[in-house]
Order: structure tokens, then sequence, then C-alpha cells
């Protein structure tokens, strides 16, 4: 192949990532829009609901040519360690509450090496498994024992009329644990779950129901608890850079 060929394919090759990398997906509302462009203080929300976030022991304006056309741009750095814990949080609101409407969330990361050193990464969730009201989740999951091969994992657990639990989850097929950047989405529908990576999507069908509960909002840990001594120790903590999180919720249909 020529070097004439091979520019040319780069080129378009870059175009097609930058493309499929762009923050927000732009089908549904934005709920939260985290740009992840400032060297430091608060994670600013560029939607019009300010759901700001407080970072902790995470460095911000980590320079990257994420697209490789030798522009830097700004992203956060999780350490990945069980002490002290990286994360961002973002206090509850109900803007962030699907309920049962449609629900996506996006995100562009690297993950730092080729193997992961926890069972899973978090990328962005809002309660937990026990948590009342039901819970949504984007995490990066371990395949098996194998620490080399980490998928994308969404899901989406909510609460039925009456009282009970119903979920919906999508593990999509390509390992994205190998130093790469990578833009994922899980999308909730009320019929399916879909998983995105690099825009190949992997489907399940199901209904989650509604999703309404009264946690904060976390970006890179799953929990943070204390000790007895009174240190933090983390869980799921997510170790590489990130670019953007958003989160886009339906409004729900107003009768006429």
């Amino acid at each position: 192949m020529s070097k004439a060929r091979v520019s040319v394919f780069v080129v378009v090759a870059g175009i097609v990532m930058a493309a499929m990398a762009s923050s927000p997906a732009g089908a549904l509302p934005l709920a939260a829009d985290w740009q992840m462009n400032e060297d430091s203080g608060a994670m600013l929300d560029s939607s019009a609901n300010n759901n700001n976030g407080t970072p902790k022991n995470v460095v911000q304006g980590v320079k990257e040519d994420i697209d490789g056309d030798g522009q830097e741009e700004s992203t956060y750095a999780f350490n990945g360690l069980t002490t002290p814990a990286s994360r961002v949080e973002v206090p509850d609101a109900d803007s962030l509450d699907p309920k049962a409407n449609d629900i996506t969330l996006t995100a562009r990361l690297k993950v730092n090496g080729t193997s992961l050193d926890d069972d899973s990464y978090d990328v962005v969730r809002k309660g937990l498994v026990t948590t009342a009201g039901g819970d949504y989740k984007m995490e990066i999951k371990r395949v098996k024992a194998d620490p080399t091969i980490g998928r994308l994992h969404c899901f989406f657990r909510g609460i039925q009329e009456d009282g009970t639990d119903d979920s919906v989850n999508r593990v999509a097929r390509p390992d994205v644990v190998d130093g790469s950047w990578h833009t994922l989405r899980c999308e909730k529908t009320s019929t399916s779950v879909v998983a995105t990576v690099d825009g190949r999507s992997f489907t399940t069908t199901g209904s989650a129901d509604s999703i309404d509960n009264a946690s904060d909002v976390w970006v890179g840990a799953k929990t943070v608890t204390l000790t007895r001594r009174g240190v933090e120790r983390g869980d799921d903590v997510f170790e590489g850079l990130m670019d953007f999180v958003s989160i886009e919720i339906a409004q729900p249909e107003i009768a006429p």
C-alpha cells in the first residue's frame, strides 16, 4: 500500500472516530454533560441542570491527544487505588432520575494498561443493587477470572408497580482494556438495553421499569467506606483517563 493511501486511510479513520466520540449522543435531552475540561475545582455540568460534581483524589487537566490529530484535550485521571480512592461525587437531583423514561449513559475513556486490578471498574452509577428505588450503572467488567479482558457492562434496575425489582443488563463483546480510547454507551428504553462500544451495539430485550432513588451520582468508583481507623477504602475504582461522561433522559409526554 502506498504512503498516500495510508495517509488517506488515517485521516478518514480519524474523522469517523471523532464523529463517534462526540458528546453527547443527542438523541435525548441532556440531564448532565460533564466535559471534564477543568484544571481544578468542580466538575462542571454544561447542561441546563447545574449537576456539578466534586472531584476527590482525581488529577484534573491531564492533556491527551485523544483523536490523533495533534491537538491535546483535557482529561481527568483516576488512580484505581483502594486508598485514596479517585471519584467524582454529584449530589442527588430529580433531573438525574429517569423514572420510567428512556435513559442513555455515554463516556469516552481509556483504561490504563492491559489488565484490571479489580473485578470491575465503575464509570458512572446512581445507587447500588440494594438501593431503594432502583439503580443504574455503566462499568467495565472483568470476563470470568481473566484480568486482561474487560467489557462494557450496562445495568438498569427499576421498581415495578407492585414494589418488586426488575433489572435488565447487557455486556458488550469488545475488550476495552487495551490502553486505547473508547466511546461507551448504555441505553435503556421501555423494551431493551443496548450496550455500544465504538459504534458496535449489543441488545438485550426487557423492561427495567421505574428508577427513582435518593443516591448521589458517582463517577469513577462504586463506594468509599471508612475503616475503624477512619481511613477511606474505595471499591471498583476506575484506573485511567476520562474525557467526558453524559446522562440523557427522555422527558415524559404531556397529554394534550
